[in-house]
């Protein structure tokens, strides 16, 4: 059996370090957030496609 990391590397206490973890506005957050930054940089790609487009014709 693999014992690594061991005793003295345990993940006891790691629950202070990531309190917000079991928080679903969070979860809601980062989600909110990471929808945002995709739709912002579909609509630049948008915008500039268009800009592009516009000069070759």
């Amino acid at each position: 059996m693999n014992t690594w990391p061991g005793p003295e590397n345990s993940w006891d206490g790691v629950g202070a370090y990531f309190t917000w973890a079991g928080s679903s506005g969070m979860l809601v957050l980062i989600s909110l957030v990471s929808a945002a930054i995709c739709l912002g940089v579909i609509i630049a790609a948008a915008r500039h496609e268009s800009e592009v487009s516009g000069k070759t014709e």
